[in-house]
């Protein structure tokens, strides 16, 4: 059986001196497992490495970063591999890890990596299917995150991505705003998502709360049909239910294991800070115009190239087609969530 692990040392947690051996030593002892341990600094790093560990025929590959390391990952393994992935074992090794958490990465690296080890020697461990979103961009630039702007002296692009949580309008602009902080965390992201719901209470919104759900323009087509609505504060589309700080705003993700959840609101600044306790419990936001539905493929057309992100990954695009993308089995080593059958893998 054979173990790949990428390393992002530039993720908070992953960045320690020695982390990597660290994590190598944890895996030494265990009969009939080989460990290949990768750090990669770079997007043509991180290629090279998933071609070895391609070569090397791993069936378990394990991220350990943030949760742009969990995008870029996702990525070219899917370039390598095609949608026959390797096992998906997710160590969160970042700051915030909502992406790894939502993906049951709960405890840190080491701990989730022992955990493994142990579910080997006892000869069967638990998986869960997961779907992902490929997002392929046109138009696509930089983000500025001094301006929160696209990068005009770029020239546009056309990329493929595969995430779990893609998101336009207010949710790219809050996460361009807290990466343009000097202090990353939970508790910046906290404090952040504080002032966003006090700016939005204040008659006619604060100059927080009006930037973060400025209307954006958008042509949207799901599923074939197109949605008339001109404008929208909240486009949101995911697998998985939490999009950060406990704010299940995609409460059905996760529930359709071909389907993706489509949240288009254009709630107002008001309804959208009223309705933070409804997020919280996983509960529909309420009140018109909002879509709520689950899909398969979504087109999202700019004027002008917008903030994205995927994950944890920022990026300026003026034309988004979604569909979902192919289905990981994530591995759970620790106890079977309920409803879930453990299931061996075999080699």
């Amino acid at each position: 059986m054979r173990l790949g692990i990428i390393v992002n040392p530039r993720a908070r947690r992953a960045g320690r001196v020695g982390f990597s051996s660290q994590l190598a030593a944890i895996c030494k002892d265990v009969p009939d497992l080989r460990v290949h341990v990768c750090e990669t600094h770079s997007p043509s790093e991180l290629d090279e490495a998933m071609r070895r560990l391609a070569d090397r025929g791993i069936d378990i590959l394990a991220p350990c970063g943030g949760d742009g390391t969990m995008t870029a990952t996702l990525t070219a393994a899917y370039q390598v591999f095609g949608s026959q992935l390797p096992h998906w074992l997710p160590l969160a090794g970042g700051t915030m890890n909502t992406i790894a958490r939502n993906l049951g990465a709960h405890t840190p690296p080491e701990q989730r990596l022992r955990q493994l080890c142990e579910a080997i020697r006892s000869g069967q461990w638990h998986c869960k299917p997961q779907a992902t979103i490929v997002v392929h961009s046109d138009g696509e630039v930089p983000l500025s995150l001094t301006t929160g702007r696209p990068c005009t002296d770029e020239q546009p692009e056309q990329k493929q991505r595969i995430g779990f949580l893609g998101s336009a309008a207010m949710g790219a602009r809050f996460l361009a705003a807290y990466s343009a902080s000097p202090h990353r965390g939970i508790l910046s992201a906290s404090v952040l998502a504080l002032r966003t719901i006090a700016s939005s209470l204040i008659p006619g919104g604060g100059p927080l709360a009006r930037w973060l759900f400025a209307p954006l323009t958008a042509q949207l087509r799901v599923d074939g049909t197109l949605h008339s609505e001109p404008t929208y504060r909240l486009l949101i589309a995911s697998t998985v239910p939490d999009v950060g700080l406990g704010m299940r705003v995609p409460w059905q993700a996760g529930s359709v294991s071909d389907r993706f959840h489509l949240i288009a609101s254009s709630l107002s600044t008001v309804q959208n800070a009223l309705q933070v306790p409804r997020m919280l419990r996983g509960l529909p936001l309420c009140g018109q115009p909002h879509l709520d539905v689950l899909a398969r493929q979504t087109t999202l057309t700019f004027a002008q190239p917008e903030p994205i992100v995927l994950d944890g990954e920022l990026f300026c695009a003026q034309h988004l087609d979604l569909n979902i993308g192919p289905t990981l089995c994530v591995i759970s080593p620790g106890v079977a969530p309920q409803g879930i059958e453990p299931r061996t893998l075999r080699v």
